[in-house]
């Protein structure tokens, strides 16, 4: 019986190591990185060593469409949630809530009120729900109570804090007694100078420059922290830039009495929300105004830009043609750089790099939308995803564990308000199968061995019985 005691208990531990490869796959960590209006193709304007670095030991994808409209509150909100504005609710930076009543504005406080955000439930919510932590460095809506929510661990936003300052809190959170899973890194540039400069200057390439030094910087220190080969550290950006001239301006003064409308958002998207009784007289205005200048009604925007089924999308937009800026007049501040126009356009698309143990080395993909992101970042983090409009079969083929052969890459599918019950794929986790497959390949061999050493044991016993029987009776 003793003999048993040790092969019943390896079977069990044998049992148990199966449930534990099938139920619980690996907890990645993973940091996400924005580099503000890093456009795709900066890449490649002045060396950047350390972008390529990650480039040969990581992925890389080419084309990463983002959402419209192509600013930065709309698309770093689309990064945490994988939903398209009109489904997540920043549908500018600049915006009016005709149902609240109220309006949001990067110039103001009530970018903190929490009636704009909870039209969705960004990662960092999802991740603490399920009992992990997050940290969240100047990530835009990071430090707004959300769902009566903040990141675990957060820096209210201050521009002036140093790059240097926000990875020193990222490295501390990842390595605590109690560490995140999930770290989030916001960085202002090159937005700020590319606004300023305009992307075509010349002086742009010491920014960029500088930008590679700050990647550098972050990686030295995850190495430092004994962070960089256990991370999955993931380099994207909002949206890119183009160049903009002052010969290039349209004024809506020149087309528009002030009286009739009220501008909700800006350049080169104008949000119009004309006085009551004033519809038809600012359309018509407008509609043929300008050569350079495509004048919306609110329900005939194009579907592609997935931006009609909000009571924020004003009543009427006004799209300007890349390179074009829209003023009331030549006395508003004027920008050398912009952002914000169609998001089919090559110079409004970002960066998307990623290093770490779940991803592939030095593979390179054509193309995915921003909306995949937050599921890549579900399926990394082992959490459930919320509904979203993003899709991980587009991005399936940049993790380590990817299935052999190329992943068809598609476009988003729209997640339309008011659905009762949205369908989204069902994501195969890989290294459940390869923990069930494992599992049950130990259970088989050690239940044949365990069998063998039964059969074995009895021997012995058989042989003595057989020996007794053929003794004569002991005499009375």
């Amino acid at each position: 019986m003793t003999s048993k005691c040790p092969l019943v208990s390896f079977i069990l531990a044998a049992l148990t190591l199966s449930t534990t490869f099938s139920l619980q796959p690996d907890q990645q960590k993973v940091l996400l990185v924005s580099f503000d209006g890093f456009r795709w193709d900066y890449l490649y304007r002045v060396p950047t060593p350390n972008f390529h670095y990650v480039m040969k030991y990581g992925v890389h994808v080419k084309q990463v469409t983002n959402i419209f409209i192509t600013k930065t509150y709309p698309n770093h909100y689309t990064l945490v949630t994988g939903l398209f504005a009109e489904n997540h609710g920043i549908v500018a930076n600049d915006m009016f809530d005709p149902i609240l009543n109220k309006s949001f504005s990067l110039d103001h406080m009530n970018i903190y009120d929490s009636d704009f955000w909870e039209e969705a439930t960004p990662i960092w919510i999802t991740n603490q729900r399920e009992g992990h932590t997050s940290g969240a460095a100047m990530w835009p809506g990071a430090d707004v109570e959300i769902h009566e929510t903040f990141p675990t661990h957060y820096m209210p936003y201050n521009e002036s804090v140093s790059f240097e300052d926000r990875v020193a809190k990222i490295i501390e959170w990842f390595t605590s007694k109690e560490p995140v899973n999930l770290g989030l890194l916001y960085w202002e540039d090159p937005d700020d100078m590319g606004h300023h400069l305009g992307p075509d200057s010349p002086l742009m390439g010491p920014v960029i420059s500088d930008i590679d030094n700050k990647l550098g910087y972050l990686i030295q220190m995850l190495e430092k922290a004994k962070l960089w080969n256990v991370v999955n550290l993931i380099i994207t950006s909002d949206h890119g830039m183009t160049q903009c001239s002052e010969e290039r301006v349209i004024e809506l003064d020149h087309y528009l009495d002030k009286d009739h409308y009220t501008l909700v958002d800006q350049s080169p998207v104008a949000a119009i929300l004309p006085k009551e009784g004033k519809f038809d007289e600012v359309y018509e205005a407008l509609v043929h105004a300008h050569p350079n200048l495509t004048v919306y009604k609110k329900e005939e925007i194009p579907e592609r830009w997935h931006y009609k089924y909000n009571s924020r999308i004003q009543p009427i937009l006004a799209v300007a043609d890349e390179g074009w800026y829209i003023l009331q007049n030549k006395s508003e501040d004027f920008l050398l750089g912009n952002h914000g126009y169609d998001n089919a356009l090559a110079e409004m698309h970002p960066i998307f790099l990623a290093h770490g143990p779940a991803f592939r080395k030095n593979f390179t993909k054509e193309a995915m939308n921003s909306t995949d992101l937050y599921p890549l970042l579900c399926h990394l983090l082992n959490i459930t995803a919320m509904p979203h409009n993003g899709s991980l079969r587009n991005v399936q083929d940049l993790l380590s564990s990817a299935p052999p052969g190329p992943i068809p890459y598609t476009q988003s599918t729209t997640l339309l308000l008011g659905s009762v019950e949205p369908e989204y794929e069902q994501e195969e986790s890989y290294p459940y199968f390869i923990g069930v497959s494992l599992g049950s390949i130990i259970v088989i061999v050690f239940s044949v061995i365990f069998i063998k050493h039964l059969i074995h044991s009895q021997i012995p016993a058989l042989q003595d019985m057989q020996g007794e029987i053929s003794q004569p009776l002991l005499q009375a």
